[in-house]
C-alpha cells in the first residue's frame, strides 16, 4: 500500500468507527427511552390485548305487595353469550353458528351487526336460561366455536304466575327503536321493563351494572382476576296491592272475561286490579315461539294481553245513572222527591224506550229509582237535560279524564258531547235528542274504563274526593326490610252537595238491601254480615227483539254485567268496580264477585288470610304428627 494513502484510510476508518459507535449509542438511547419512558404505555397496550372487561348485570329490585309478600323475585340463570370483542365477522361462521344453535341465520346476522356497531353494552345473548339440555348443547357448540361463553345472570321470576300479570308486566331486552330514541339512557343488551309496573317503575327497579377485569391467555381462557366493581342491585319496591284480595278477584272471576278494580279510599292505592283472561309474565322471559304468538298476540279473540281495568272501554249501563242523577239534581230539573211514573216503556221522539221491567215500576222517587234501576225514570231525567249538561257533570267529577295511574297505556273514558260528535262523526255531526235518552242509562256512545268507574264510586263514597289511583307504595329499607312509604299522589276536592249525597248514598244502600242486588242470595248473605253499597248495571252488547231472542244469542253477544260501589256502607274503606263480559245481569254475575271482595277485605283477611304467592302458610288446624316408633 502506498504509504501516502494510509492517513486517508485511517481518517475514513475513524469516520466509520464513529458512525458505528454513534449508531450503537442511538440504539441504546432508543432502547432506554422505550424501556424507561414508555414502558407504562406499552404495558397498557399489552394488557389491553390480554385483559378483558366483562360487565356484571345488576339484579332488578324485588316487588312486594303492601304486606311484604313477594310478587317478583330474582333467580340465578345461565346464558350462552358472545362477548362484544369476539363477535364473528364472517357470514359463513354466523350461518353455521345459527344452524348449530337452531336460530334464524338472518336474525342472528342482524343482531351481530347491531352489536358490532354499538359503542358499548352487554354481551350478545344467544340462549337464555339454560337447563341441563341447554348446557349440554352449549358445551358441544363451544367446542367448535371457542369465542362462546356461558355467563351467570339474574333472571326475573313472577311468583303468582297469572295472579297479577297485567299489573306487574314483564321484562325484556331493550330493542333498537328504544336505543335510537334514548341512546343516553339505554345500552344494547340491557333488560328493561316492557309492560305494566315493570315498565312504569323501570327507573326505580333497575340497578347499576358492575364490571370485572380478567386476564385471558391466547386461547381466551380466563387466567386471573384483575379486580372488579360490584353491581348495585335495584331498589326493592312495595306496591299497594293486597295479594290476598287479588287472589279473591282471580278466583271469583274464574273463566269469565272482565275486570276487577278495588281502591283504598284513604289515598287511592290500588288494592286489587285483575284482568281476565290473564297471562303469566314468566312465559315472556324467553323468546316467543310461534305458538305463543298465536296464543297471546295474534289469533286469540279474548285478547289476554289487554289490561281491561284501564284499557277496556265498556258501556257502564245503570252504574252511570248516578252521574245522570247528579246532573239532574244540580241542574234543578228534578228534586229528590220528584215522582216519575214507569209503565214499562215511554215514547220519546216517536220511539218507544223500554224499561227492563215490562210491567213497569209504577211511581218512583229518586231513591226508589236507583234501588230498582228503573230505566224509564232515567230516560225522563235525560230528556230534561242536554247532553252537554251530562258531559259537564262528568267533567266536574273526573269521568272525562284519565285517572293518572302509574301504569302505561291507560285509555280515556268516552263521555259524548256535541263537540265530541262533531269531531268523531264529521259526516253526521248533529246530536239527536234520542241519543241523550240512551246515554241517560249508560248506553249509546258513553264508555268508561273499570278503573275510571271505580274512581267515580270512590268519589261518591268520600263525598267528593277525586283520588289519583296508584300502585307505588314505597321502597324497602335495605337494613330492616321494612316499608319506607312514598308520598301518595294528590287528590282533588269536588264537594258534593250534602243533600244530593244523602239521596245517592241512600239509593246505593237500598240497591243491596232491597233493590236489584238483593235478589241474589249470596249478596244478601254478605250484606247481612257487612252492609255495603253499590249499583248493578247491565250493558247491552247487541240488539235483540225480546227475552226469547236474547236467550238464543251466542255467548259473545250477551250483555256485560257490572257492579260498582263501596264498603262498608258506613265509614267506607274501599271502592270497587266489577265488569263480567257477556255474563248477563249485574245482580247475578258481577254483584257476587264484589260481595266476595267485600267479605275478604272486611272479614276473612283478619281470620283466614290467603297464602302468599309462591308460598304456603302453615295450617293451624292440622295437628302435629307423632314421632315414628324406633324399629
Amino acid at each position: 500500500m502506498d504509504p501516502r494513502q494510509r492517513p486517508l484510510l485511517r481518517r475514513r476508518l475513524g469516520v466509520f468507527q464513529a458512525m458505528a459507535w454513534g449508531l450503537v449509542g442511538l440504539l441504546v438511547l432508543i432502547y432506554a427511552w422505550l424501556q424507561l419512558v414508555r414502558s407504562g404505555e406499552f404495558s397498557q397496550l399489552a394488557l389491553q390485548q390480554a385483559v378483558k372487561i366483562r360487565p356484571i348485570p345488576a339484579p332488578r329490585g324485588l316487588v312486594l305487595d303492601r304486606n311484604g309478600q313477594r310478587l317478583v323475585d330474582n333467580r340465578r340463570a345461565l346464558h350462552l353469550v358472545i362477548q362484544r370483542e369476539d363477535l364473528p365477522t364472517k357470514t359463513e361462521v354466523i350461518a353455521a353458528l345459527a344452524e348449530a344453535l337452531v336460530l334464524d341465520p338472518a336474525a342472528l346476522a342482524r343482531k351481530v351487526q347491531s352489536y358490532r356497531l354499538a359503542g358499548k353494552g352487554r354481551p350478545l345473548v344467544l340462549k337464555e336460561n339454560l337447563d341441563e339440555s341447554g348446557i349440554a348443547l352449549a358445551e358441544r357448540v363451544r367446542a367448535r366455536y371457542p369465542f362462546l361463553s356461558v355467563e351467570v345472570a339474574p333472571r326475573r321470576v313472577y311468583l303468582g304466575d297469572e295472579l297479577a300479570g297485567h299489573v306487574l308486566g314483564y321484562v325484556g331486552e331493550v330493542d333498537e327503536p328504544m336505543m335510537k330514541a334514548k341512546p343516553e339512557l339505554y345500552r344494547l343488551g340491557e333488560t328493561i321493563g316492557k309492560e305494566g309496573f315493570e315498565a312504569s317503575g323501570n327507573d326505580k327497579l333497575k340497578g347499576v351494572d358492575g364490571q370485572k377485569r380478567i386476564l385471558v391467555d391466547q386461547l381466551g381462557t380466563e387466567v386471573a382476576n384483575f379486580g372488579q366493581v360490584d353491581a348495585v342491585a335495584g331498589r326493592s319496591l312495595f306496591l299497594t296491592l293486597d295479594a290476598g284480595l287479588q287472589k279473591i278477584a282471580q278466583d271469583a272471576m274464574g273463566e269469565e272475561a272482565g275486570a276487577v278494580v278495588v281502591l283504598d279510599l284513604r289515598d287511592g292505592g290500588v288494592l286489587a286490579m285483575y284482568s281476565s283472561p290473564a297471562y303469566d309474565p314468566n312465559l315472556f322471559l324467553n323468546r316467543l315461539s310461534q305458538d305463543m304468538v298465536d296464543r297471546y298476540l295474534a289469533n286469540n279473540v279474548t285478547r289476554p294481553m289487554v289490561n281491561r281495568p284501564l284499557q277496556g272501554i265498556y258501556a257502564p249501563g245503570s252504574t252511570f245513572k248516578l252521574l245522570v242523577a247528579i246532573a239532574a239534581l244540580e241542574k234543578g230539573v228534578v228534586t229528590p222527591n220528584t215522582v216519575i211514573y214507569c209503565a214499562g216503556k215511554k215514547n220519546f221522539y216517536g220511539r218507544d224506550f223500554r224499561c227492563d221491567k215490562p210491567t213497569g215500576h209504577g211511581g218512583l222517587s229518586m231513591v226508589q229509582a236507583i234501588a230498582q234501576s228503573c230505566d224509564v225514570y232515567f230516560y225522563e231525567l235525560a230528556s230534561r237535560l242536554d247532553i252537554d249538561d251530562i258531559y259537564a257533570a262528568a267533567e266536574k267529577y273526573g269521568l272525562t279524564e284519565r285517572t293518572g295511574i302509574d301504569l302505561p297505556q291507560e285509555k280515556r273514558t268516552r263521555i259524548p258531547s256535541r263537540a265530541w260528535k262533531k269531531k268523531t262523526y264529521p259526516r253526521d255531526p248533529k246530536w239527536y235528542g234520542g241519543e241523550t235518552i240512551s246515554v241517560g242509562i249508560g248506553q249509546g256512545a258513553v264508555g268508561v274504563t273499570p278503573l275510571g268507574l271505580a274512581r267515580f264510586y270512590a268519589l261518591l263514597a268520600t263525598r267528593g274526593k277525586l283520588l289519583t289511583p296508584h300502585l307505588f307504595y314505597g321502597f324497602r329499607d335495605d337494613q330492616s326490610n321494612g316499608l319506607v312509604p312514598a308520598s301518595a299522589p294528590g287528590s282533588r276536592d269536588t264537594p258534593l252537595d250534602p243533600k244530593i249525597w244523602a239521596v245517592l248514598n241512600e239509593g246505593l244502600s237500598e240497591v243491596v238491601q232491597s233493590g236489584t242486588a238483593s235478589t241474589n242470595p249470596f249478596v244478601r248473605e254478605i250484606a247481612r254480615q257487612i252492609p255495603f253499597s253499590g249499583k248493578t248495571g247491565t250493558a247491552q252488547v247487541a240488539t235483540f227483539v225480546d227475552k226469547a231472542h236474547y236467550a238464543r244469542q251466542a255467548k259473545f253477544l250477551k250483555d256485560h254485567a257490572l257492579f260498582a260501589g263501596f264498603a262498608p256502607r258506613d265509614n267506607p274503606q274501599i271502592a270497587f268496580a266489577v265488569v263480567v263480559e257477556n255474563a248477563g245481569f249485574g245482580s247475578t254475575s258481577a254483584a257476587p264477585v264484589a260481595a266476595k271482595l267485600v267479605k275478604y277485605w272486611c272479614l276473612d283477611r283478619f281470620t283466614h288470610p290467603l297464602p302468599p304467592p309462591g308460598g304456603k302458610l302453615v295450617d293451624p288446624f292440622v295437628p302435629p304428627q307423632p314421632p315414628e316408633e324406633p324399629e
